[in-house]
């Protein structure tokens, strides 16, 4: 417990050293500012209690965060009543960009992303001084010794971050945009591919090649289709043991619990697009995390031509820790380039991605802070399970939770322990802010950002990792939206697999031959198999042992082998959906696991669209449709989400 006296130790003040009086323009004026405190100058205006500073101070001990964010997230002071005494202070004028902006050579001192990342802009210029808002003044120190090669004079004003922020975004618009383009390295990026202009004559020409194989020699097409998806089944299987004898191990590290590390800030980027049907229950939704207000920053990002969107945003009444941040419209529209450029505008070290429908578990960002904690550096980001919470709507659902289950709750965490590449989700996933940064962001070219980073870092020396937090959305119950949903992760693979893997052998030096197999079975794989479809269902009519024209011609030995290859690679999917739908959530969809030989073969029409995607329009987003029927689930969400669901 606290004792009184506590107080004097913490604001770190003397009453006989401090006198603060009001001057004529009803400021005031530290005549000791080294002896004054932020807490004693808000004690000064009334504005908080000793109670009040005392709490704060020991939400401090567990929180890297200033008093003055504390006070604001209790709900006790406004940000205008923390500048205002935080200028009194430091001893700073307080400036107001609307009336007085910056000088119009301010972006020739700095770049828009530093100013934004840092907080401050050159304000006024002179031949012997410079005077620089900043929007903390604890970073005068660090922002001074970025101008002392110069030999000027340099002196402080205070602004305010959403001053700043809308003064950089007016002026720095398009410099941002640029930046947003082109962050990822050029070298690990596809927008080559995409800004290619032969890609469409490339990809008639493949087509009308492979029509003239199929026509002119139908029996060297179809015995080298299926020896490259022998081929394929091979590995997949093996890819597939390797996973389940990886899970037998125990786990390296035992989760631990938070001791002496402070909890840090994180921010979370929430991308929407046409998702105004959904927001009310999305700000619901993640009001209820538990984590601190202030220690937790969510940013609603939408594009400046989705009017409906930013309408919807408009009517609520988002709280201090939360914001909107409008993305300007640009050559190119997808959900890496707007988190790109939002990514300027977050202030937390750790950088978490949620979407429209995501319903997460109330203690996740309390957990990943535990796993950041407790994890090697090289640790640079964090992978939540991906679940449903309308599992049951139909046939359509239950597969795809299957689907789902194999890949979260057994792949991932089996690539995790092998130390393998992770291809990341689109969401639930959680970066060091630092490392994001080092990397490049996101490709804004790449319509699956999210697996091509997973690949990009673990290039760069570092892992993702896995954790069972899990994160509810919808699951997609329509043929067509299942379709356009699965033709842009395809499309997606086609494009991660052609930037990483088309030096296999450098890339074999740099990650080695495990990890190179890795992304084979995960992205080149799918490529074999889906558009072959129709080619490898009459497989299974020669296992009756009828005939077929063509098949018949090919060796009985190479047709056995097949059809072997066929049944393990079944068997194993349907021992992979036993596995894990074992749990009490999952269970019930044991009874549908024979069903889903049907649901693989709609992937196979995915593919082509994928296909035609791929060279006729590479970076086009074909967006999921959100917020359909989780209406209908608000009581299965809040039992999921509040834990009492765990699995």
């Amino acid at each position: 417990m606290f004792r009184p006296n506590t107080l004097v130790l913490f604001m770190s003040y003397s009453t006989s050293h401090l006198k603060i009086v009001p001057n004529q323009s009803d400021t005031y004026v530290a005549h000791d500012i080294n002896r004054l405190s932020i807490g004693r100058v808000l004690l000064s205006k009334n504005w908080v209690t000793e109670g009040d500073l005392l709490k704060a101070w020991s939400i401090q001990r567990v929180e890297a965060v200033p008093i003055g964010e504390i006070l604001i997230g209790m709900g006790i002071i406004t940000t205008d009543q923390l500048y205002q005494a935080l200028a009194v202070l430091h001893g700073l004028e307080q400036v107001d960009f609307e009336t007085h902006p910056p000088s119009m050579n301010w972006a020739t001192f700095s770049d828009a992303q530093t100013s934004l990342q840092q907080g401050f802009v050159v304000w006024r210029s002179t031949d012997h001084s410079l005077t620089i808002a900043i929007t903390d003044p604890n970073n005068m120190a660090m922002v001074r010794k970025l101008f002392q090669h110069m030999d000027k004079s340099v002196s402080f004003m205070l602004v305010k971050p959403t001053d700043l922020q809308r003064f950089i975004i007016l002026n720095q618009g398009n410099t941002l945009q640029e930046a947003a383009l082109n962050c990822c390295p050029k070298t690990m990026s596809c927008q080559s591919w995409s800004r290619w202009k032969k890609s469409s004559v490339l990809g008639l020409a493949a087509f009308i090649s492979v029509i003239g194989a199929s026509v002119f020699a139908p029996i060297i097409a179809l015995s080298t289709s299926l020896v490259c998806v022998l081929i394929a089944l091979t590995f997949l299987m093996g890819f597939r043991l390797l996973c389940l004898f990886a899970l037998r191990k125990p786990s390296d590290t035992p989760d631990e619990p938070l001791k002496t590390i402070k909890r840090p800030k994180v921010s979370i980027m929430v991308p929407l697009f046409k998702e105004s049907a959904i927001i009310e229950r999305l700000l619901g939704r993640l009001q209820a995390l538990a984590y601190p207000r202030e220690l937790l920053e969510i940013c609603f990002i939408y594009e400046e031509k989705d009017y409906e969107t930013k309408a919807a945003l408009d009517r609520l009444n988002l709280p201090y820790n939360m914001k909107t941040i409008e993305v300007p419209r640009g050559q190119l529209q997808t959900k890496p380039r707007a988190m790109n450029y939002a990514l300027d505008f977050c202030s937390g070290s750790i950088i978490g991605i949620y979407d429209a429908e995501d319903a997460p578990e109330v203690n996740q960002i309390e957990q990943i802070v535990r796993k950041f904690a407790t994890s090697d550096k090289k640790v640079a980001c964090i992978q939540c399970v991906l679940d449903f919470y309308n599992t049951d709507t139909n046939w359509m659902s239950r597969c795809f939770t299957v689907d789902y289950a194999i890949l979260f709750r057994l792949i991932l965490p089996a690539l995790d322990k092998l130390k393998l590449p992770i291809p990341l989700g689109g969401t639930s996933v959680f970066f060091r802010r630092d490392i994001l940064e080092k990397l490049g962001r996101w490709d804004a070219y790449n319509v699956t950002e999210d697996a091509d980073l997973g690949f990009r870092l673990y290039r760069m020396g570092y892992r993702c990792s896995w954790i069972n937090a899990v994160t509810y959305e919808e699951a997609n119950y329509r043929v067509i939206p299942w379709i356009k949903q699965r033709s842009r992760w395809l499309k997606g693979f086609f494009l991660t697999a052609h930037v990483h893997l088309r030096n296999p052998v450098k890339l074999q030096k740099e990650i080695g031959t495990r990890a190179v197999m890795a992304m084979f079975c995960l992205m080149v794989v799918p490529w074999i198999v889906n558009p072959l479809v129709p080619i490898i269902l009459p497989v299974w009519i020669l296992s009756f042992g009828l005939d077929l024209p063509f098949y018949s011609d090919l060796p009985n030995w190479f047709i056995n082998t097949l059809i072997t290859a066929f049944i393990s690679t079944e068997l194993m999917s349907l021992y992979l959906g036993y596995r894990v739908s074992k749990t009490k959530q999952h269970k019930h969809l044991r009874a549908w696991l024979l069903t889903t030989i049907l649901y693989w073969p709609i992937a196979s029409f995915a593919s082509y669209k994928a296909l035609f995607e791929i060279f006729a329009r590479p970076a086009y987003w074909d967006k999921s449709e959100h917020g359909l029927n989780d209406g209908n689930y608000m009581k299965e969400i809040r039992k999921l989400t509040s834990n009492s669901g765990k699995i």
